[in-house]
């Protein structure tokens, strides 16, 4: 995740309740792993801050005051705007399909309004340290299948941060130009390569990155 140099994590919060944020910035402010928390009431200037501010993780609200849509745009702006920001959604949006949605659109959990403190606290970390997380009440049969559907096998077992990950071992990066693009540490690069290569069935990261060129993951070609 992106740190401040004495390594806390900076939280962004979009939400259009002001009691929502300052009430979820409050609990965030207690863990010893945030530094600064960022508050944002619409999608313009939550992208703004962004871009600014370098967050290294962003809690999103689906319905932003206009539609429930604004939301799933915000991501996918974001995705663009300020990649080393991780996304959770937390919403009271309870639809399988805004869920695929979301995770397509660059998510990387999602999680109720409703969830307990604690466990709304781990999703924010979990998706700050580059995991992928579905709350409790979240139905998570054949969401992962949906949102990679369009990746060829093995690939689409593959975590959506997951695949950014292979993707730039594809082209050549190493563990701490990764680590850099996507705002984690190295030992957290080191940890998912290894799990990547289990879940891939390959032996190092050679065969990974062949891997992730053959099925057209990345543009590098060989000369």
């Amino acid at each position: 995740m992106t740190t401040s140099a004495d390594g806390a994590a900076t939280v962004l919060i979009v939400d259009d309740h002001p009691i929502m944020r300052r009430g979820l910035g409050m609990l965030l402010k207690t863990e010893p792993w945030v530094g600064r928390v960022l508050e944002a009431g619409d999608a313009n200037e939550a992208a703004r801050l962004a871009v600014t501010e370098h967050p290294g993780v962003a809690v999103v609200d689906l319905n932003l005051g206009v539609s429930d849509h604004d939301g799933i745009e915000l991501i996918r702006r974001l995705r663009h705007t300020a990649p080393q920001c991780s996304i959770l959604v937390l919403t009271m949006t309870q639809d399988d399909a805004v869920v695929r949605t979301c995770l397509a659109a660059g998510a990387s959990g999602y999680v109720l309004k409703g969830s307990s403190p604690q466990g709304v606290v781990s999703a924010v970390l979990t998706v700050a340290e580059g995991g992928l997380v579905l709350g409790p009440r979240v139905s998570s049969e054949g969401l992962m299948e949906s949102s990679h559907r369009t990746l060829p096998p093995p690939l689409d077992r593959l975590t959506p941060r997951d695949v950014e990950l292979l993707a730039l071992l594809g082209e050549g990066a190493s563990n701490r130009q990764i680590a850099r693009t996507l705002a984690i540490s190295e030992k957290t690069v080191r940890n998912r390569l290894t799990g990547i290569f289990s879940t891939l069935g390959v032996a190092d990261r050679v065969q990974a990155a062949l891997l992730a060129r053959d099925k057209g993951l990345t543009t590098s070609r060989s000369s």
